[in-house]
Order: structure tokens, then sequence, then C-alpha cells
């Protein structure tokens, strides 16, 4: 296997994820910094996927036609200049929401541009364990930004959080542009708006597309609700500082790791199907706990632990399959996936905290609606055509 493809292909998804996790432990200090609410300063998140989510749907196909480095060069590049306008504007909070936005909408190349690049690398039996390695990337950086960026906040303040991202960008966008290899076989004209339409219509008339892309969407919105609301949990209820957050938060990453282990081990042996259906299993048995636990840092990080667990199993599985029948339309296919799962991330997150959810028992009882769902998704995707092939 061409280990290096797959080296970069992590390192741009890394990108669009960890622009959006090293952000959460800062989000109290500048929830106080500007004297804004719990609920306004969740936008900071929320605008970042709304920005990151529907800019894919051009990216993708944009790219089937010039090539993925191009557009992946473009992209970064105005990420970059989201950046800057944070750190500059900094002192008003709306040019932070429009900064974060112009960020998102920049960084939403990175994760179509992963996926496709690696399935233009990738086929047959090789494009699951490649997916593998790009889901893990994608799962286990929000669980581990959010320790680097408490640390961060911790000893030089959030503003150095951004000024980070920003250089961090800089470094992917040099390592693109000199060691990045065109993986687009052929070139061709700009698709038309109606034609891309057309794609995207076609992907979302499959049942066996939209049964195993809305797992990986749900299990990522049921990532982000939880990794954004435990450190107002843990620093608000608890009275923890960010730092301390920051050592807590790596008990569920270590469950990230560890699924995506026992996917990659797992997942040859059973197969697919059987391996997912250990997802609703894992989280109906987190939510159980999440619903009793008593409110402490080991009780309720162990209860992320198992829900983590289910989701790190689930989505490199879900992504490869998804993946697997586009070939020609690799970059449409990863476009409307992850397009579409932070489109979903977004709108449930900001639905959530409108509707109060601000306790333990309270994301217990989202986690058995998600477990039902994915479990009925499952079972749909796998009675259709092309998973029986």
């Amino acid at each position: 296997m061409n280990f290096k493809a797959i080296l970069l292909a992590c390192l741009i998804i890394s990108v669009g994820q960890l622009s959006m996790g090293l952000v959460f432990p800062s989000l109290p200090w500048i929830a106080k910094d500007f004297a804004v609410s719990h609920e306004q300063v969740q936008i900071l998140v929320s605008i970042y996927l709304l920005g990151f989510g529907p800019s894919q749907f051009i990216y993708g196909p944009i790219s089937d036609a010039l090539g993925r480095k191009k557009v992946l060069l473009i992209g970064l590049m105005i990420a970059m200049l989201g950046l800057l306008m944070i750190i500059f504007l900094s002192h008003s909070f709306t040019g932070m929401v429009l900064g974060r936005f112009l960020q998102g909408l920049g960084t939403g190349c990175c994760a179509v541009l992963a996926r496709a690049s690696t399935r233009d690398n990738f086929s047959g039996a090789e494009l699951p364990v490649a997916m593998s390695y790009i889901a893990m990337v994608a799962s286990i950086t929000p669980l581990l930004a959010p320790v680097l960026g408490g640390f961060i906040n911790f000893h030089f303040g959030w503003t150095m959080v951004f000024i980070s991202l920003l250089g961090y960008l800089a470094v992917v966008w040099g390592i693109v542009a000199l060691r990045f290899q065109e993986t687009l076989d052929q070139l061709s004209p700009l698709p038309s708006p109606k034609k891309v339409l057309l794609q995207y219509r076609e992907l979302l008339s499959s049942r066996y597309f939209m049964s195993f892309a809305s797992i990986g969407w749900l299990n990522f919105s049921l990532m982000i609700t939880t990794i954004s609301l435990m450190p107002f949990i843990m620093q608000n209820q608890i009275g923890m500082t960010s730092d301390k957050y920051a050592m807590w938060a790596l008990i569920p990453a270590l469950g990230m790791l560890a699924g995506t282990s026992i996917c990659n081990r797992v997942r040859p042996l059973i197969g697919s199907k059987k391996l997912l259906l250990c997802t609703p299993v894992l989280h109906v048995a987190a939510a159980l706990w999440l619903f009793f636990c008593p409110l402490d840092p080991l009780y309720l990080m162990l209860g992320q632990l198992l829900m983590i667990l289910g989701n790190s199993i689930a989505l490199p599985c879900v992504q490869a399959m998804v993946m697997q029948p586009y070939k020609k339309q690799a970059g449409a296919a990863a476009a409307m996936s992850g397009g579409g799962q932070m489109v979903v991330s977004s709108i449930i997150s900001m639905g959530l905290v409108n509707l109060g959810l601000s306790q333990a028992w309270h994301l217990s009882l989202i986690i058995i609606v998600f477990a039902v769902i994915t479990l009925i998704n499952v079972l749909r995707g796998f009675a259709t055509q092309e998973a029986m092939q």
C-alpha cells in the first residue's frame, strides 16, 4: 500500500477537525470575555460547521474536473484568511463569527479531497483499510484537539489557539504544495450546476448511499454534541479549569484509538454488518451509564468512552462503504458524505443547545434515540442490492 498517500490524506483531513475541536475548551472563556451566554458562544461552533459543510458540495465536483491539488491549495488559503480575520478582530465577537465562517468555508476542501484522493489511489480490499486510517484521524482529532486546546488556552489565552491554528495551516499548505501529487488521471471542463445537482440527486435517492451515509452523519453529530457539551459540564458544574479538563478528555480519546484498532482487526473476520451492529449496543450501554452515574469527572468520561468506542467502530466502516461504488464520482460522493455530515452536525448541535441540553442525563436520552436510528439504518443498508454484491 502507498502509505505516503495515506499519510498526506490524514494530514489534510486533520485540518478541518483540528480547526473545530481546538476551540471547544476556550468557549467558556470567550463567553466571559465578551459577556455572552453559553448559547450565544456556541455559534462559533455552529457557524464554522455551516461554512465547513455546504462548501464541500462545491469542492467535490470542482475537484472532479480541475484536480485535487489546485482546489486544495485555494481552499487552505481561504481558511488562513478567515483565521487572520479572527486574530485581528479578536476584540469583536461579530468579527470572530465572520472569521469562523470564512475559516470553515476554506477548510471544507480538506474533508472532501482527503477522501476523494484516497479513492483515486486505492480500490478493492485496500480501500477499506486506507479509509480506516482517514476515518481514525478524522474521528480522533476532534477528541485530541480539546486536550491541546485546553493547555494552550490555560497558559496563553484563547487568542493563541487561533494563532496556533494559523501556523498549522501554513505548514500543511507548504507540504501540499511540495509533496502532494495530483491523483486525478484525467481533467475535464467544470460541470454545469444542473449536472452537479443531478449527481447529488442520484446519491440522495440511493437507499444504499443514504443508509450508510446517515450512520456516519448521526454518529459524528453525537460525538460533536458531546464534546461541545462536556467542557461546560466539567468547568461550570464541577468547577474544573480548562487544563484539567484537557487531561480528563484523554480518556474518551483512548476509546477512539481502541475502536479504530478493533475495526481494522475484527472487520475482516466478522464482516462490516456484524461489526456495525456493535455500535447501537455500545451506545445504549453508554446512555444507561450517563443516566445513572454521579456528577463526577471519572464517571462522566467513562460514559463518554463507551459512546466514542461505538462511534469509532462505525465511522471507518461506513465511510469505506459509502465510497466503494463511486470510483468516477469520488469527489461528489465524498462531498455529499462529508458535507452532509457537517450540515447535519451543525443543525443537530444548534437544535439540542436551543432545547436546553446541559446535563449528562439529557445526553443519555439523545444517545438512545440515535442508537435506534443507527440500528435501523444498518439493517436497511445491508438489505440493498449494492451491499449484497
